[in-house]
């Protein structure tokens, strides 16, 4: 009976130990700073990461705004003729900003990949789909960064990692889930998030303050400011004119 007892208590410490052993083994990260400043002059910035994922996986670090409805005109040959917009399309519930950054290792095509842009496609049709990435692309709210994760010395069955990723000047005020994926020959194996928050500060706190407590004195004094950015620069024209 005592054999039969120190049997189990041994194969429960074994169990323990191998629990204890998966639970350190799960990915972590950082993120310094998680509050970013959008004032005036903001001008986009770079965002550390920091963490670990287990050894004998890769860490792709993702961004990702919350989900929402996107709409973009559709260019197309009008009459088979000339370049114009020729509908309103829709997608459906993408993030406003996705930032990607790999280590830079292997040939994937990330934008087309199920870990990256494809995640969020949805149901949207390919050509549809590949025309907004390319919008957002250009408005810098979509990137994919290589070779921006570097990993420092194993331990205890960890890789560490740290990686940048480059913060858009367009960036909103709101709420973003940084992740960090432990990828294994192209699969998730785990992940780890936390939240980066962006606020307004200063004057585009200040007229964004108005806009939403005061929007009439906000309308009329927009309206003022075009009328003297008007006079402005109809004097500038008109001084230039006389010049010559």
């Amino acid at each position: 009976m005592r054999k039969l007892i120190s049997i189990c208590l041994a194969f429960l410490a074994v169990l323990l130990l191998s629990g204890m052993s998966f639970a350190s083994a799960r990915p972590s990260l950082t993120i310094r700073p998680n509050l970013v400043g959008i004032g005036a002059g903001f001008n986009g910035m770079r965002v550390a990461v920091a963490g670990e994922v287990p050894e004998g996986t890769t860490a792709m670090v993702r961004l990702m705004g919350e989900p929402r409805n996107e709409t973009f005109k559709e260019k197309g040959k009008a009459l088979g003729l000339l370049w114009m917009n020729l509908k309103t399309v829709e997608v459906k519930g993408v993030p406003d900003v996705f930032l990607v950054g790999t280590d830079g290792t292997g040939h994937t095509d990330w934008e087309h990949s199920d870990l990256a842009f494809k995640a969020v496609k949805g149901d949207t049709g390919d050509q549809v789909f590949d025309e907004f990435i390319k919008l957002m692309e250009h408005d810098g709210f979509y990137q994919v960064e290589d070779n921006v994760v570097h990993y420092e010395t194993s331990e205890n069955g960890m890789r560490p990692f740290t990686a940048e990723l480059a913060i858009p000047s367009a960036m909103h005020q709101g709420v973003y889930r940084v992740e960090v994926l432990a990828v294994k020959d192209g699969k998730v194996l785990d992940e780890a998030s936390e939240e980066l928050h962006t606020k307004l500060t200063g004057l585009p706190a200040f007229l964004a303050k108005l806009a939403f407590d005061h929007s009439l004195l906000y309308g009329v004094a927009a309206v003022i400011i075009a009328i003297l950015a008007g006079l402005l620069m109809s004097m500038l024209f008109k001084e230039r004119g006389g010049a010559h």
